[in-house]
């Protein structure tokens, strides 16, 4: 009984933290709760979501991944250089999350079969994407084409009253879900994750579960900006990078829930902080501290992790007696 009260409690305090936010976000706006609003919340979280999701894999091998917002900001600006040239959207919007998947696959190969270091790497990596986005701008917004091209749809396209991203974030959610949680795949992205010699003994291929998890994670990124791009309705190099913070923030808050990088801790992790946002835009209070208190939220998050409940075992009685005497 005790052991399964210490697996709920993060859930049951999570669960009570988001509770409060919504609670007083709605004290102190009326119509923060309204359906417009949370189909507004929902619009706003799917990128996120989106991006996250794509990190997890690389967190659930024990990596990290310092690239995805950059190269993301690359694929952007591709499909918006590629439609101003006079590309059909689609076509364009393929080959930026391509490119999404290319980046993925260089960072892999350099972390998993070169043996760089993650961190490092990533970061190199991530600054040459970013730099390369500045071709196709020349830091410059790119507008040609972009409206008469109807790109801006794959954000704002309804769907029986909802935005068609949120039907994308859907599909990423249950895709990552059943890969991560319910497929073999899955198990050797944990079993990476915990112990790689032993991994290898179990006949996991360890480089090829790394270059995937990247490979995974830069696409969703990529889609991520694309979206995002949409959105905004015009190319710019610097689309993606604000998805650094909020994504590390949502998966290290399913962390601390679920106890390991999970798709459902994550989606959850990105709700919660972008319900923050949300709330602080709603009342008007700048964006910046947003970003404060959901730093602030991030370490609550792991505190409360922190809080188990121990059974006490025949031993630990005994210790515990003897120490007494």
């Amino acid at each position: 009984m005790k052991k399964l009260l210490a697996e709920r409690l993060p859930i049951v305090l999570f669960a009570a933290l988001f509770l409060i936010v919504l609670v007083v976000f709605q004290v102190l706006q009326p119509t923060f709760l309204t359906s417009a609003n949370i189909i507004n919340m929902i619009q706003s979280v799917s990128t996120t979501v989106i991006a996250a999701v794509g990190l997890t894999f690389v967190i659930a091998i024990g990596r990290s991944d310092i690239s995805f917002y950059m190269t993301s900001c690359f694929c952007g600006v591709l499909m918006a250089w590629l439609v101003s040239q006079g590309w059909h959207p689609v076509p364009a919007m393929l080959c930026g999350v391509l490119a999404g998947a290319g980046w993925g696959t260089v960072s892999g190969i350099a972390v998993g079969k070169l043996k760089l270091p993650d961190i490092i790497t990533t970061i190199a990596i991530g600054s040459i994407a970013f730099g390369l986005g500045y071709v196709f701008s020349d830091g410059a917004f790119i507008m040609q084409n972009f409206i008469e091209a109807k790109t801006h749809y794959l954000s704002q396209y309804l769907v029986l009253g909802i935005p068609l991203p949120v039907y994308i974030m859907v599909a990423v959610l249950l895709v990552s879900y059943y890969l991560l949680e319910l497929s073999r795949f899955g198990r050797a992205f944990y079993a990476v994750g915990a112990t790689e010699r032993a991994a290898y003994l179990s006949g996991v291929n360890v480089n090829r579960t790394i270059v995937l998890a990247y490979v995974l994670c830069g696409t969703f990124a990529a889609l991520a900006a694309l979206i995002m791009t949409a959105r905004q309705g015009y190319g710019n190099v610097k689309i993606g990078m604000n998805l650094l913070m909020p994504c590390f923030t949502a998966v290290y808050i399913g962390m601390s829930v679920f106890k390991r990088p999970c798709v459902l801790g994550t989606a959850l992790g990105a709700l919660l902080v972008t319900a923050i946002a949300t709330g602080f835009t709603s009342i008007n209070i700048p964006f910046f501290w947003s970003n404060l208190v959901t730093g602030f939220v991030l370490i609550l998050a792991i505190l409360l992790s922190k809080v188990v409940v121990r059974e006490k075992t025949p031993a630990v009685c005994a210790a515990k007696e003897a120490q007494a005497k």
